[in-house]
């Protein structure tokens, strides 16, 4: 036999379902497929209306979205006692997310400066130009990261903060240098 007598019967299964404790019952209302075991899942669901229990359900901002900075707060209980503790973690985790992206993004323009060298306008203005998108690469990480309202703008503070860490390096300066040079 599969499974046990008790589980084809549903009379059987409902009353072995009257005889779990509250936590055991959610534990199946989670790990049933509801699908699969339709029947059973009803039975379930109805045994939990009876005793009046409503499952917490996990929530998902925005399907599709893995990692939400808000969603990251307010996980942290000391966060969530002070709104002020949570607005300033919020802009600074915003700020930081779009200074690492576009830090990330600028690494492989710094390595390939440092590397090979800058030969010609073209490619110095090219140069710039990726400058410019990976500042903007971090201004959209922390726009998906969550970041919205007051703490926007920090956040492209902290996509700026990385572009002038890159101007004001050597490496720029050997990209001014060829694109000021006399054709």
């Amino acid at each position: 036999m599969i499974a046990p007598r008790w589980w084809f019967d549903l009379r059987q299964y409902r009353k072995r379902l009257e005889h779990y404790s509250d936590e055991e019952l959610v534990d199946v209302y989670f790990h049933i497929h509801p699908v699969r075991y339709r029947e059973h899942y009803l039975c379930v669901l109805a045994e939990l209306r009876r005793r009046g229990i409503r499952p917490e359900i996990a929530e998902r901002p925005l399907p599709g979205v893995r990692w939400w900075l808000s969603q990251w707060l307010s996980a942290c209980g000391w966060l969530r006692r002070s709104r002020l503790r949570y607005g300033v973690a919020f802009a600074l985790g915003g700020f930081g997310i779009a200074w690492l992206s576009a830090l990330l993004a600028l690494l492989p323009l710094m390595a390939l400066i440092a590397l090979t060298g800058v030969f010609g306008r073209a490619l110095a203005l090219f140069y710039l130009l990726y400058a410019g998108f990976a500042f903007g690469v971090g201004v959209l990480a922390a726009w998906h990261a969550g970041v919205r309202g007051l703490a926007f703008p920090l956040a492209i503070l902290g996509s700026g903060n990385a572009l002038l860490i890159f101007v004001r390096s050597r490496l720029f300066e050997q990209l001014w240098q060829a694109l000021l040079e006399p054709l």
